[in-house]
């Protein structure tokens, strides 16, 4: 991709050569999974290089030595991974793929997919979270998605859209530096993830493919994008919907049907649901003291049975189990 250096490398997250120490280091990230090391002892050297967005993330990561990754669902995010060095293996129910400098690998958050990561192995992976990636393609097919947003798990570089996926990556890679002024504002973070998500949406056929060719419509208005930066940026305080629609330039009745059009959900949901992704972030990287109340009150939950019941219908487990598997690890 044009890099001299490793890339992300002014954003080095951790270095280890103990497994161990790895996967949990990555479990923070991304989620619990197994790892396997295939290769001698000796050459376990694991780096992963993080650059957290607004709602996707950069990660450059490799072990040294082979290994077996298994995470089972991913649930809540996608994985786009385009390799810098070397070769890899994925499977899946009914099927595998090499990811090598031709192809990518797209991992879908309801796909269980093994991947083996040969001797020499590292990648540049864009993680999309799965709420932004199904709001944003809502608002394309003004309408809400009826299942989960399920990709081809190969991506060919050398195709017209794959070589825009690789061309937009190596762009990133180059331009995303400490002082970047994409990175400088929550807006320009937000710009970014926006660039990732459409890009992915169009470059890589997925169960809605045919859809959005035919029926996409135009982005939704700016007062719903102001409402929804609002909201977005502060769940946890208790919005007056009254207020919202001033501050975002419109009338109450325009922000409740705007939101219904173009996010397929009123601002309430909307809002709960940024909470709901908030408290699961606290949940799994969580201090040591904190409590599963002390969550709901800092997202803005003022009910704890409130919270504990739209915790799990949203992630079909207990906050509490959230909660206690990050403490297990």
């Amino acid at each position: 991709m044009g890099l001299a250096t490793l890339p992300l490398a002014h954003f080095e997250l951790f270095r280890t050569t103990e497994p161990s120490v790895a996967r949990a280091r990555v479990e923070r990230i991304l989620s619990p999974h197994r790892l396997e090391i295939r290769g001698e002892p000796r050459e376990v050297d694991v780096r992963y290089h993080y650059l957290p967005l607004a709602q996707t993330a950069l990660i450059y990561a490799r072990y040294g030595a082979p290994v077996r990754i298994d995470p089972g669902v991913l649930e809540d995010y996608y994985l786009v991974g385009v390799q810098v060095s070397g070769e890899a293996r994925l499977r899946w129910d009914g099927g595998e793929t090499r990811a090598n400098a031709r192809y990518a690998s797209v991992q879908s958050c309801t796909r269980p997919l093994v991947s083996e990561w040969y001797r020499g192995c590292g990648k540049v992976t864009a993680k999309i979270e799965r709420r932004a990636l199904e709001s944003r393609l809502a608002e394309l097919l003004d309408r809400p998605l009826r299942r989960p947003v399920e990709f081809e798990p190969t991506l060919d570089l050398e195709s017209r859209p794959g070589a825009g996926w690789r061309r937009m990556l190596g762009f990133l890679l180059e331009e995303l530096t400490p002082g970047s002024p994409y990175l400088a504002t929550g807006a320009s973070r937000r710009a970014v993830d926006e660039m990732l998500i459409l890009t992915l949406l169009h470059a890589q056929r997925h169960n809605y493919s045919d859809t959005l060719a035919a029926e996409a419509r135009p982005s939704s208005p700016a007062y719903v994008g102001r409402a929804a930066d609002l909201l977005a940026g502060d769940p946890a305080r208790p919005w007056s919907m009254r207020e919202l629609a001033a501050l975002s330039g419109t009338s109450l009745r325009s922000l409740q049907s705007g939101f219904l059009r173009y996010r397929g959900m009123t601002p309430g949901q909307f809002v709960r649901a940024r909470r709901l992704e908030q408290a699961r972030a606290i949940l799994r990287s969580p201090r040591q003291t904190e409590r599963v109340t002390d969550v709901a009150f800092r997202v803005g939950y003022g009910h704890l049975g409130r919270f504990a019941r739209d915790y799990r219908a949203r992630y079909g487990e207990s906050p509490s189990r959230t909660l206690a598997r990050a403490r297990a690890h």
